[in-house]
């Protein structure tokens, strides 16, 4: 494991070599969500590794060099990851990510024509306001302004209201998180009085295949309605690469194959650990026969 940092390279990131493989051109940045440590990046760039495949985990803020809070976090240092990357002769970069790390990938791929394909876990289809970013899931609050940056320039975005009136109810009756409201409201609220087209990501600019990988019932964000329009949209410009969704009936928004505490949060976890278990190692082993087998992928909607 080699940690890289924004000061020597331009983007804060984590090397993973597998021992063995016969994948040498191949490699998978990775990317974690909105809880800004290097969890993911460090754990699930090892398992990658361990299945013989090179992975850059990449911290893209909250770390020396980069921006504290989910605000104006600029997405260039990717483009030096793959710089950094095809330098040591690796061809096929592909980026995964979770969550705001999902988003993530969509973005950059959108923008960044060297990226061959994507894996999104949870995703978004738009951008929404930026975040500042304080001690747990309720310690959150959003700032209208831009959420990432591209080349200086902000990238546009729906403004989100927070309320957390309804997800306190939800935690005290139910005992579980449930915020996806907050953001089903702002599409539909600024819907209303604006076009909200600029702030979707462009992602039928993606020079590559697509793996999208969701929970059919996250209570995070609606993942579900994201799949969706992503998909509408691929369609709407005939989009030429493969697309394929795979939703699970059992599982959270929490999909990275890793048990973090974090997943007691959501009831279904609670109720069926073994189901959600095994969905969120299905989603990893869909990820790895997907990267290894570009000959099988299909457009595909697959329920699981």
């Amino acid at each position: 494991m080699q940690t890289i940092t924004v000061s020597e390279a331009g983007f804060h990131g984590i090397f993973h070599s597998p021992k063995q493989t016969e994948h040498h051109h191949l490699a998978v940045i990775v990317l974690g969500g909105s809880e800004g440590n290097e969890n993911i990046p460090i754990n699930v760039g090892r398992l990658f590794a361990d299945r013989g495949i090179f992975a850059m985990g990449v911290c893209y803020w909250n770390v020396p060099g980069l921006p504290n809070d989910l605000i104006r976090v600029p997405i260039d240092p990717i483009e030096n990851v793959i710089a950094w990357l095809e330098d040591r002769n690796f061809s096929e970069i592909y980026i995964y990510g979770i969550s705001e790390g999902a988003k993530l990938a969509l973005l950059c791929a959108a923008h960044m024509t060297k990226i061959r394909g994507v894996i999104a876990l949870s995703p978004m289809h738009c951008l929404f306001s930026g975040m500042k970013v304080g001690k747990g899931l309720l310690g959150k609050s959003f700032v209208d302004c831009a959420e990432f940056t591209y080349r200086g320039k902000d990238l546009p975005y729906i403004k989100v209201k927070l309320t957390y009136g309804k997800a306190l109810k939800n935690l005290i009756l139910e005992r579980q998180i449930n915020l996806s409201y907050i953001y089903e409201n702002a599409l539909v609220e600024n819907a209303l009085v604006q076009d909200v087209s600029p702030a979707e990501i462009p992602v039928e600019n993606i020079q590559g295949d697509i793996l999208l990988i969701y929970a059919e019932d996250d209570l995070m964000w609606p993942s579900a309605r994201a799949v969706k329009s992503i998909v509408q949209r691929l369609k709407q410009h005939n989009f030429p690469n493969k697309v394929t969704a795979i939703s699970y009936k059992k599982a959270s928004h929490i999909l990275i194959p890793l048990s973090p505490l974090q997943l007691k949060m959501f009831k279904i976890e609670r109720q069926e650990p073994v189901a959600c278990l095994r969905s969120r190692s299905d989603g990893f082993e869909q990820t790895i026969n997907w990267l290894l087998n570009k000959e099988s992928r299909s457009t595909v909607n697959i329920s699981r």
